[in-house]
This record gives structure tokens, C-alpha cells and sequence, in this order.
């Protein structure tokens, strides 16, 4: 009778540790998505300058601000899908004066495109140097010989 006493509670000790393993085959798990989720083209669109509400109309609002370092934004997101690994993104915006002047994406240091000072920046230097060149009249006709 001890025998059977002893396989049974075996038996029972060992079909209850195997819970885990037939539970994450055959139970359905949601995915678990959390936090900021950013598209790579707008990372992209992110320029060296920007201000910190031109940065929210592009991104929305940060998940974390960091409190002792308010320059320091954290675009976290967090996705656990059903019975596979958690992955984790992060992207750390680092500004000065309320300007943007650093970007971090998983560890990377992202090298965006840097601010034009004025749109026009080649118009307005040739046109300081308009009395220097020489200046073509538009009414006198140009003249190709051909073969």
C-alpha cells in the first residue's frame, strides 16, 4: 500500500509540473503592447533644432520624462506577444535651450538631418554677389550653328 501511496503522489507531482510546458502550447495568450510606438520614418523626419512641440506633433507626447533631467525624453515601447519573447524599444531624445541635439535609437546614435538656416540660403549669398558677375540680357537671342 505505501508503494501505491508513493507512485501516486509521483504521478501527481510530475503531471502538475508539466502544466507549464502544455500551457504555453495550447492556452491562447494575448500579445501585450505598451508604451509609445514610433515608425521609422518618423524617426527620419527628426531634425537637429527642432523644438520640443514640433517634436510632439511628430512623435506625440513622450512616454517617460526624466525628473532630475527634464532635457531627457524616453519613447518606450513594449510589446510582449503571446508565448514568444518580450522585445523592447526605446528612443532617448536629448534637447538643450528646448532644442533637439541628440537622438538614440536601441543604443544607436542616429545622425539626422541638420537645420537649413534660412530656405533660401544660395539665393540670398549670389545675390550680394549680383554686382560682381556679369549680367546676361535675357532680350538678346542666342545663335547655335549646327551642321
Amino acid at each position: 500500500m505505501l508503494i501505491k501511496k508513493i507512485i501516486i503522489a509521483l504521478f501527481l507531482v510530475a503531471s502538475l509540473s508539466g502544466c507549464s510546458f502544455l500551457y504555453n502550447k495550447f492556452v491562447y495568450q494575448i500579445d501585450v503592447t505598451q508604451g509609445n510606438y514610433v515608425e521609422k520614418e518618423k524617426i527620419k523626419k527628426l531634425t537637429l533644432g527642432m523644438t520640443q512641440e514640433q517634436v510632439i506633433f511628430l512623435l506625440g507626447s513622450p512616454m517617460l520624462i526624466d525628473e532630475f533631467d527634464s532635457s531627457k525624453w524616453y519613447y518606450i515601447h513594449y510589446i510582449k506577444p503571446g508565448g514568444k519573447a518580450i522585445r523592447e524599444h526605446k528612443i532617448i531624445l536629448v534637447f538643450k535651450d528646448k532644442k533637439l541635439i541628440s537622438i538614440d535609437n536601441d543604443g544607436k546614435m542616429v545622425t539626422p538631418h541638420k537645420v537649413k538656416s534660412a530656405p533660401n540660403v544660395a539665393s540670398e549669398n549670389s545675390s550680394s554677389d549680383s554686382g560682381k558677375r556679369n549680367k546676361v540680357d535675357s532680350t538678346t537671342p542666342i545663335i547655335i550653328q549646327g551642321n
